[in-house]
Order: C-alpha cells, then structure tokens, then sequence
C-alpha cells in the first residue's frame, strides 16, 4: 500500500541523507579521536566516503523543505510557517538544553570544577546563543527559514518562475560562489582559512546558507531532474574528493571550506542528487511501512540524536581494538539503530514526541 500524499524521491532523499550523515560523523569522529594514530590512507578514505555519502544531506533537507513549501498549490499561511518555526524553538529548548547541558558537566568534570545550578544556566546561554552542538546550526537555520517562507512565497508568486530561478542564482553566487572561491584563494596564499566563524557571524551565515538552498528546492520543480545539475553535482563531487584527498595526503589540512555547508561545490553535490533521486525515482510514493518509509518518517530524529550516541560509543570503545572496517561498520550499524530505537521511545513522550 502507498500514500498519496507522500513523494517518493522525497523519502528516499531523507532516508539516504539521515543514513549519510551519520557515517559522516561516525568518520569525522572517530578520526578525531584517534588522530595521533590514524594512518594518512585510513584518514583520507573517511574523508573521501564522508563526502560522497554524507556532504549533500543537510543542503538537501533545505532544498527538500523549499520544494514542498514553495509549491504554489501548497497553502503555507504565516500562522502555519511560525508553527513550524515553534517546532524548531521547542527542539532547541528540550533537546538542545539537554545537549549543552551534557557538555557542560563534561567541561565541570575534565577542569574539576563543581556541579551545581550554573551549569544549567550555562547550558540555557549556550543554547540561547547558538553555542551548542555543532549539528543543531541546521535547527537553528531552519527556524529562522520558516519564518520566511510566507515573505519568500510572496516573492515568488510575484516574480514568477523564471525571475525568481534568476534571482536565486544570483543568491546562490552571492552566498554560496563568492565565499567558497575567496577563501579558496586566501588558502592558496597561504593563509588560514576557516569555514565559518564563531557566534552571531556564523547563525547568520548559517540562516542565510539555508535560505539559498530552500530557494534552490523552489526551483526544482521547474528543473525535473535536470540533467545539467546532476552533471554538476557531480564535477563538484569530484572536486571535493580530489580536495579533500590531495590535502590530506600532503598534510595540508582538509579544506572544508570546499566541502562544508557554506560551500557551493557541497550545495551543487545535493542538488545533483536530488536531481537523480527525482529523475529515476519519480513522484510514485514508497510502500507504507517499508524500510524506505520507516527511515524518512525518523530522519530528524536521527539527525537530532545520533552524535549523543557517538560521543558514547567512543568514550566507552577504543576504535583501535578492533581491524579497520569492522570497527567502522559496528559503530555505524549501532549509532543507527540506537537513533532509530530512541527517536520511536521518544514519539511516546508527552511534549517532546511532537517534535520528532
């Protein structure tokens, strides 16, 4: 049986991009915590598979989230889209406090200092100031693109399809191109570059990465699977591997400037994708209750959860006791599941189960 209200490449995207993303940081972590160690072929071919699997998933959900709420047959009232922001707020408020709060008392513990109710205070500023996990920059982006979705409806609506596609363009350089080739000449003059900056400069980086790709979802459906972006995506693909590996091999670092959030190669890369998924997928929805329907329906939660339990497997298991691989593939199939397992127990949870 199939849902008529569900679009099938869609599904397939968040259930491929959750499942993506979590390699990604079971890779991206577990080389930080054996950096001194890692073998130089071992790092480059983390980075190398956590870009092809896991770079194109957070643009992507942008993207997704524009093509849906950009539809003009869709009603987005601005009563709708600050419902949807709320959401957002509350998950930052539950889960994000409870992150922070996790690190603070790990901070408290490493410098010896004592427990008490500051620790809580301090995990509420870091929350309220955009200053918790890394991963919750998506969250706090999204809230703010939510808000903007009726302002930014208006504006296409007005426009029409064609202006509004040049205008995003012209976003897309501006937010996405410029940055990513400055920096990529300030890194061949020998200077220090870092992806983003810390604090109010990188929330409003961030929000306005994730407004340029909910514009970019907009336009697909003008797009069908376009064959231009999916050849695209993939030069910018191989841009970010050739990168990424050339670098490490000459220990020059990992340029993720050329493959973080704020790079219009990693942009470029989920676009390509979404195009194949929607180009060979189609609209036709996934069977209830398969694998493909179970995973789209807990992506977020997955998003959300998965470095809690990242962080535990690894304090608790040294990646070096067991062979390459198999270390790698037992860490992932746990971090999944355990994701997977918390996000359905916490659906049952008053208050918090709406917001998975």
């Amino acid at each position: 049986m199939q849902r008529a209200d569900r679009i099938g490449w869609i599904d397939w995207a968040r259930a491929l991009g959750a499942l993506g993303v979590v390699l990604l940081h079971v890779f991206t972590s577990t080389s930080l915590c054996i950096m001194n160690d890692i073998s130089y072929t071992r790092l480059a071919a983390y980075n190398a598979v956590g870009i092809l699997a896991g770079r194109w998933a957070v643009p992507a959900f942008f993207m997704i989230t524009g093509y849906l709420l950009l539809d003009p047959a869709k009603e987005v009232s601005p009563k709708k889209a600050c419902k949807y922001a709320m959401r957002m707020v509350g998950v930052l408020l539950t889960f994000g406090v409870f992150f922070s709060l996790l690190e603070e008392v790990a901070l408290c513990r490493e410098n010896g200092a004592p427990l008490g109710m500051a620790v809580v205070s301090r995990a509420i500023v870091d929350v309220l100031t955009a200053s918790s996990w890394d991963h919750l920059w998506y969250v706090y982006a999204l809230a703010v693109v939510y808000l903007l979705v009726p302002p930014i409806r208006r504006i296409s609506n007005r426009l029409g399809s064609r202006r509004f596609a040049f205008l995003t363009a012209v976003l897309f350089t501006c937010v996405l191109v410029v940055p990513t080739f400055l920096r990529l000449w300030l890194f061949l003059g020998g200077n220090d570059v870092y992806a983003t900056e810390d604090g109010p400069i990188a929330f409003v980086q961030n929000v306005t990465i994730g407004i340029t790709c909910f514009c970019v979802g907009g336009c697909m459906r003008q797009m069908r699977g376009s064959l231009f972006a999916i050849v695209t995506g993939l030069l910018s693909l191989l841009v970010m591997m050739a990168s990424s590996i050339a670098c490490t091999i000459a220990k020059e670092g990992d340029l993720g400037f050329i493959f973080l959030q704020g790079s219009c190669f990693a942009c470029t890369y989920a676009l390509g994708v979404l195009s194949v998924l929607q180009r060979v997928l189609g609209n036709t929805a996934v069977r209830t209750n398969s694998v493909v329907d179970h995973l789209a329906k807990d992506s977020f939660g997955i998003y959300l959860l998965h470095p809690l339990f990242v962080h535990l497997v690894l304090m608790v298991v040294d990646p070096l006791l067991l062979p390459p691989i198999l270390f790698e593939v037992l860490f992932y199939a746990v971090v999944v599941v355990a994701s997977i397992v918390l996000t359905r127990l916490l659906r049952h949870v008053p208050l918090l189960g709406g917001l998975l």
